[in-house]
């Protein structure tokens, strides 16, 4: 997935020598740089004694744009007046490394769940949590533990499969509508039940296994559920978009 940008001021508005470090990383081809590397490279190729200054004003004309504190992505002058496609997935790469996933909104979508396009990229990783915009691509991080990150495919970029997405649309529904209209999607579409199940069992969520439990009718999350004495007791989801007693799977939605 790419998405185009519209980029800063062309060669005219950079001085010489702002003009020559972003040549020599363009000629490097270096995409994302460290405050540190960018620092040694002016020192390497170029005579002058504020290296700091010169950063700083490449930041103000949006040359190198701050993905977070002391790294850069670099914006080539051959982007200059013209269409510019990032790939969006590149700068996940560079801002978290490993352990992460794409998924709820974006892979609802990949799936068929729904027909609307996020305008933003859901990603879930072991690091970071926040929501962030950089140049006009947004970002929702989700921070989770290491131990549910589970259900990813192996393609080129990591996404939650389909059975995944199931789970994290279950669990962070507001992202997505009411409870009630990720449920009705969810039962419009085919899955695999007994994978579906056993996710749920490893997510090791009361609610999200009392959810799945009343999309699948398992007897497997049933005799689970009831070894952790969860069905003693009635869990509650408000703003579900629909008023029902679950007697089954203990399950008040308000």
């Amino acid at each position: 997935m790419k998405k185009t940008i519209k980029t800063g001021p062309g060669t005219e508005g950079l001085s010489r020598n702002q003009e020559r470090i972003m040549s020599i990383l363009e000629y490097k081809k270096i995409e994302i740089i460290t405050r540190e590397e960018l620092l040694n490279l002016i020192q390497r190729y170029m005579n002058i004694k504020d290296k700091v200054n010169l950063i700083e004003k490449l930041h103000k004309k949006r040359r190198i744009v701050s993905l977070k504190k002391g790294l850069y992505m670099v914006v080539p002058i051959s982007a200059i007046d013209k269409k510019w496609a990032l790939d969006e997935f590149k700068i996940i790469d560079y801002f978290i490394k490993n352990n992460y996933y794409i998924g709820l909104y974006n892979a609802f979508n990949l799936y068929g769940f729904t027909e609307q396009i996020p305008n933003k990229m859901f990603v879930f990783n072991t690091k970071y949590s926040a929501d962030r915009t950089i140049l006009n691509l947004r970002y929702k991080f989700f921070k989770i533990n290491k131990n549910k990150i589970f259900g990813i495919t192996n393609d080129k970029y990591p996404y939650s499969d389909k059975e995944r997405t199931i789970i994290d649309a279950l669990d962070y529904n507001n992202y997505l509508g009411t409870l009630n209209e990720v449920m009705e999607r969810i039962k419009a579409q085919k899955y695999d039940k007994s994978r579906l199940v056993d996710y749920a069992i490893k997510y090791n969520s009361i609610k999200v296994m009392k959810l799945v439990g009343m999309l699948t009718n398992s007897h497997k999350l049933l005799n689970v559920l009831k070894r952790k004495n969860a069905l003693t007791y009635y869990t509650t989801i408000k703003r579900a978009g629909t008023k029902l007693l679950e007697k089954k799977w203990k399950i008040r939605l308000i």
